[in-house]
């Protein structure tokens, strides 16, 4: 009770003042220094103000030894996951303080929080809540920072760090209703191979995405979250039984599909960031079986240099990958304009002798019509006893270390799109790598497959999902240590060429909000479809005065930076 009347207060306050813009650092309505200090006191010593990780690369507290132990390591996320405010972002980072500009450029903030609350558990969350409200500051929802799209960081902001929130606990026999079976509960902070790790403990496997550094609970699974395992579980959102939430007005709920009904189906899929603070998740988990997988590449140079001969090679594997797809197979795999790698085709319900003769279809066809034998292709198995060796093994060491990109788009590709016009799609692709400058990361997905099973209940996945057989991540070529002034070029060329080129070859589709492009066009149909009036009706019913902010979230467009970065209603 003491809770709610404190957030009563609050919430009529600020409807009742209405402020236009979210205070900065220099305004005269910032937080004192008590005030920062009162909170630090509430939330017993861990309120920690932000230094950014780069600061040794510039005066006046340059250090030569740890600058260029910064330079060799920036990006990964191992990194700077431990650290409250730091973020993997490139272009959010946009220069402010990365060790790769002069030692005489200034250190500042930017898009960083300028104060983190480490949380640890529901007090925590309400204190950080109630300051926000009352002091009218910027609040952002941050885990691990590996959000390509700035959603957990923000100028002037105060951030729930919720990354030590690592609580995991196994549910031999979860019961309700709507689901009866073995389930995980998991800690907001727990990352994807934390949870893998601890599925495979019990005997058992999780939905966890190929990245074994992201977060499985926050913005991963909230945004959907595809996984190896999709084509038999559908995605990371159909798998939840429960979401435990701290709501804008304080309250500390349990969201199922029986109770707090609505906000269950929006935080399934409907985006992070928005509708309240996720403190765990509880989701099923499956019986472990063994594991066919695989790996193969080509280039231009094996099919003699010629590119007419690589894009045919391409559009066969597209052409045969759709009756793999229907067989429970995922596959990772990426396309430059000169070589194409699968880095892995998972089976997770074919043991590796089953996996062989389920590709052998497409290896044929790329040997008759593109004259890739298997011993061109360097087909190499990879299967295991269980999915998580074959991840452990296999995945994660590749894609552990990855760091992001200077700017990416995303593009959802429906089995419809496959039929219709695979001529279209594939010259998509080839028109867009052209020179080099785009490449495309993909996966091959069905999370409606017939072997597969439903979702635990209704929710706010985009729907173009059901129909997906494509996921395309569109990324540049660039490095930290690479100059970034062409990076403002490239993001206009996506915006104005890329993406829609793919998107005429792909229509009624759609794009994945979480390896999407954070000025898309049309985000609002393009990430959440027919669901959006309903998300925005959820967002105001569970906080009517917009305290959530997230860039691309439900609801966002009733908010815009200035030209200070001060965050202001529109």
């Amino acid at each position: 009770m003491h809770i709610s009347l404190l957030f009563l207060g609050a919430s009529t306050a600020l409807a009742a003042t209405c402020p236009t813009c979210r205070v900065l650092p220099g305004d005269g309505a910032w937080p004192s220094p008590s005030r920062w200090q009162h909170l630090n006191s509430t939330v017993r010593g861990r309120l920690l103000a932000t230094n950014p990780l780069a600061h040794s690369c510039h005066d006046p507290t340059y250090n030569s030894e740890i600058c260029r132990s910064l330079q060799q390591q920036w990006g990964r996320p191992e990194l700077q996951i431990p650290y409250p405010s730091e973020f993997l972002s490139p272009w959010f980072q946009n220069q402010s303080c990365v060790p790769f500009t002069a030692e005489s450029s200034a250190c500042e903030l930017g898009n960083y929080a300028v104060y983190s609350i480490n949380v640890t558990g529901p007090d925590d969350v309400v204190a950080g809540l109630t300051f926000a409200q009352q002091n009218n500051v910027r609040l952002v929802i941050k885990n691990t920072g590996h959000d390509q799209n700035g959603k957990g960081t923000g100028k002037g902001a105060l951030s729930l760090w919720m990354h030590n929130l690592k609580d995991k606990t196994f549910i031999h026999a979860y019961e309700s209703s709507y689901y009866r079976g073995p389930a995980v509960k998991l800690g907001a902070g727990v990352q994807g191979q934390e949870a893998a790790a601890f599925a495979h403990e019990n005997g058992y496997r999780a939905v966890v995405g190929s990245c074994p550094t992201v977060g499985v609970v926050g913005g991963y699974t909230q945004g959907g979250g595809h996984s190896s395992l999709s084509g038999l579980y559908g995605l990371g959102a159909d798998n939840v039984l429960e979401w435990e939430v701290i709501t804008a007005a304080g309250h500390h709920v349990i969201a199922t599909p029986q109770q707090h009904k609505d906000l269950y189906w929006a935080l399934s899929g409907g985006g992070p960031g928005t509708y309240g603070v996720v403190l765990s998740m509880t989701t099923r988990v499956f019986a472990d079986t063994a594991t066919g997988a695989a790996s193969y590449s080509f280039d231009m140079a094996s099919t003699n240099g010629s590119a007419d001969a690589y894009w045919n090679a391409v559009s066969t594997f597209h052409a045969y990958m759709p009756l793999l797809l229907d067989q429970g197979v995922y596959a990772t795999y990426a396309v430059t304009n000169i070589s194409f790698i699968v880095l892995a085709m998972i089976a997770p319900s074919h043991d590796q002798t089953e996996l062989n003769t389920l590709m052998e279809p497409m290896l044929t066809a790329l040997d008759r019509q593109n004259g890739l034998s298997t011993e061109s292709l360097s087909v190499t198995t990879l299967g295991g006893s269980n999915t998580y060796d074959v991840l452990a093994s296999h995945v994660w060491p590749v894609l552990q270390d990855a760091s992001l990109v200077a700017v990416q788009g995303g593009r959802l590709i429906t089995r419809a799109n496959l039929n219709a016009d695979l001529g279209g799609v594939m010259a998509a692709m080839r028109n867009i790598t052209a020179g080099g400058t785009f490449y495309f990361a993909c996966t091959g997905i069905n999370t409606t497959t017939a072997a597969g099973v439903p979702p635990v209940a209704d929710n706010a996945v985009l729907p173009a999902w059901r129909d997906t057989s494509v996921t395309c991540l569109v990324g540049t070529a660039w490095g930290w240590g690479q100059s970034w002034d062409p990076a403002p070029g490239w993001q206009a060329e996506l915006l104005d060429r890329v993406l829609p080129t793919m998107e005429a070859v792909t229509p009624n589709s759609g794009a994945y909000l979480n390896e999407a492009n954070f000025a898309q066009r049309d985000w609002q149909q393009q990430f959440y479809g027919r669901n959006y009036p309903r998300l925005v009706a959820i967002k105001k019913r569970y906080d009517p005065h917009d305290l959530f902010y997230a860039v691309s979230a439900v609801g966002s467009e009733a908010w815009a930076t200035d030209s200070k970065g001060r965050l202001c209603r529109t």
